[in-house]
């Protein structure tokens, strides 16, 4: 029985990464030729050594989250794993993507895994055994926990039922393509879990098809990801959308009305958590070659609570909760405004720290002053952003 498990579960890497590496026109295997070679840089020594610390995760960490149900804490935890199959397919990834950069770069076993969990589990005992606690367990690869290729089926069965035990554990939050999303798989994460939230977060990036084709190289095409939520749902589980602001090749107008109309459609089809990340510039990614020649800048902070104000209303708040903790906000290659000095950075960070809290669009003025603010309108108004 696990040996068919498994040999299902395997199959939609077949049927949608194989199928969709045969039919793309002559630019697109351009691009993956750039995005693989890209890939294959070595890193630093510093970097490398890290890596092969197999029993270590890349990072654990514990904040402040906004939950289903009101305020309480995150742990999140992220693997270093075997790396996703879709940047280590022909493709060579999504274009933003530097997360191939936390791979392992050899074999890891399901107990180097299964280490790396335990280490996250030991560093918040206090944390996890606490009654008065309401705790969300993140847990994120730099690909799919999904997917068996990745992590095995019964590592991630063993994983799920050790958060189970938690009290405290009220959701849990991993993430996957949808190719990995199936019934078989969900049937049994719903044995495991039946008394908490789980939500699955997918990188949709965008709802334009071409926009997720053609700009950000994802693979897979929006009815996928409806698939996906539709299988979700069907066991109460929830589905989180990853919606990137500001691709490469986008100026800033452009992405702008690019993620009103993502957002919009997302709220639309029920979505339970939507997720907005302005791209943050990754090592070995096509973002990190352009903003070399500077022809790319992640986005303004002024667009990002722009978009937010304009796109959502307190109706829709009350049924999609939105989640936006930008990496390397406020510095060079992350959402920032004028200037990283400018006193502007820090003054709308905190304004989008309080509406993720009090998810309430009112938290968001409508117009802003300062000189950033003024040269923001006037590049917004000149195309030149």
């Amino acid at each position: 029985m696990a040996q068919t498990q498994k040999i299902n579960s395997e199959k939609p890497l077949t049927t949608a990464i194989n199928a969709w590496l045969e039919n793309q026109p002559k630019y697109v295997n351009e691009l993956w030729d750039e995005l693989v070679y890209l890939r294959n840089r070595p890193l630093k020594k510093s970097k490398y050594e890290k890596q092969v610390k197999l029993d270590r995760p890349v990072a654990v960490f514990s904040k402040e989250e906004r939950l289903k149900e009101g305020m309480g804490k995150e742990i999140t935890l992220i693997f270093k794993s075997s790396a996703c199959s879709w940047a280590r397919s022909k493709s060579g990834g999504c274009t933003m993507c530097g997360y191939w950069n936390d791979r392992a770069p050899e074999t890891i076993t399901e107990e180097n895994y299964w280490s790396q969990f335990t280490n996250a589990l030991g560093r918040y005992e206090e944390l996890l055994g606490n009654p008065e606690e309401k705790i969300v367990f993140k847990m994120f690869t730099s690909g799919s926990f999904c997917d068996p290729k990745e992590i095995a089926l019964d590592l991630q069965y063993r994983i799920l039922k050790k958060l189970a035990t938690y009290p405290t554990v009220k959701e849990i939050v991993i993430e996957s393509r949808p190719e990995y999303i199936t019934e078989t798989l969900m049937t049994k994460y719903h044995e495991i879990l039946p008394k908490q939230y789980l939500e699955i977060g997918v990188g949709l990036e965008t709802t334009n098809n071409f926009v997720r084709t053609n700009i950000i190289n994802k693979g897979f095409a929006w009815k996928a990801f409806v698939k996906a939520m539709d299988i979700l749902h069907k066991f109460h589980f929830g589905v989180k959308a990853y919606l990137l602001f500001k691709p490469p090749f986008l100026p800033e107008y452009a992405a702008l009305v690019d993620i009103h109309h993502s957002i919009r459609q997302c709220v639309e089809y029920g979505i339970d958590t939507i997720s907005v990340n302005p791209t943050n510039i990754q090592m070995h990614t096509i973002c990190n070659e352009l903003e070399k020649i500077n022809r790319f800048r992640s986005p303004w902070l002024y667009s990002l609570l722009w978009v937010l104000k304009h796109s959502l209303t307190n109706e829709d708040l009350k049924h999609t909760r939105i989640i936006c903790d930008p990496s390397a906000a406020g510095k060079d290659r992350g959402v920032h405004n004028c200037q990283v000095f400018d006193k502007s950075n820090a003054e709308c960070l905190q304004i989008l720290h309080e509406f993720v809290v009090q998810q309430d669009v009112t938290c968001i003025p409508e117009t802003f002053s300062g000189s950033c603010w003024n040269s923001y309108e006037m590049e917004l108004l000149l195309g030149n952003l």
